[in-house]
């Protein structure tokens, strides 16, 4: 199997690592990637500002680079959430409406795709961790992160009581109403650190960036792991574990 890879311009601007821990894991499970160097930004920004014109040139854009059968992965959930909203750019019955309603149906938050392939949830990672997880508004409500990480051997995921509350990011919501997205994001801090987490993971790279520059101002700095650079992570464990425990008869847990 191929896929396509739609990389957020956030990580490819700020957080280059994610994208290259996705493309990791994925030919680690046998996923052929092909990347298209020229891409351009999804759209989110117009359309969320209500500048259509633009997200539709966009939304254009990105039809012409994801045209194909392959499917789409993207390891943010808001921006694989814009694809998904391209058929409300285009008139019901024009093509450019058809070839966005084919896009959509192909289109996949990385941990929704790593959930689909053969062996999933457990995919051999293995990390002896205490791992706080943020589970993102942008997710609509996705446990995809969740069933990943619990199958990972020897880590501990911790949530907050209340895990669905929201960082304060959103995208234009922390320019627009900084005072309340500062509100919001001390209080979700506040409650992760609670957990006593030795690292902080989410499937958004937007909250991951917000959550953790709040607590590094704070002097408590928690290490920021996209749920993609996690997984890795543990494969990296999971495969020195296979090989000690082959070599001296039994286990290593690390």
């Amino acid at each position: 199997m191929r896929i396509t890879l739609m990389i957020p311009c956030l990580v490819e601007d700020c957080l280059p690592e994610i994208g290259l821990a996705v493309v990791s894991v994925l030919e680690r499970l046998g996923v052929g990637v092909d990347h298209p160097r020229v891409q351009t930004c999804c759209g989110q920004m117009a359309w969320k500002t209500g500048d259509v014109a633009r997200a539709r040139a966009l939304a254009l854009r990105s039809l012409e680079l994801f045209a194909g059968p392959a499917p789409v992965v993207c390891p943010s959930g808001s921006c694989a959430k814009m694809l998904r909203t391209y058929p409300e750019l285009f008139a019901p019955g024009t093509p450019d409406h058809a070839r966005a309603l084919d896009l959509a149906g192909r289109v996949f938050e990385f941990c929704e795709f790593v959930l689909s392939l053969p062996g999933a949830p457990d995919i051999g990672a293995e990390w002896n961790v205490r791992a706080a997880l943020h589970r993102s508004c942008q997710m609509d409500g996705s446990d995809a992160p969740q069933r990943l990480l619990s199958a990972v051997r020897g880590l501990t995921l911790l949530e907050p009581e209340r895990p669905e509350r929201c960082c304060g990011f959103g995208g234009l919501f922390s320019l627009q109403f900084p005072a309340v997205s500062e509100s919001l994001l001390e209080d979700k801090a506040h409650e992760l650190l609670a957990l006593d987490p030795e690292i902080l993971v989410s499937a958004e790279p937007s909250c991951l960036m917000n959550i953790s520059g709040y607590l590094a101002r704070l002097g408590r700095p928690v290490r920021p792991l996209h749920a993609a650079q996690a997984l890795d992570h543990g494969l990296d464990l999971g495969l020195q574990g296979a090989l000690t425990g082959a070599l001296t008869g039994g286990p290593t847990w690390r």
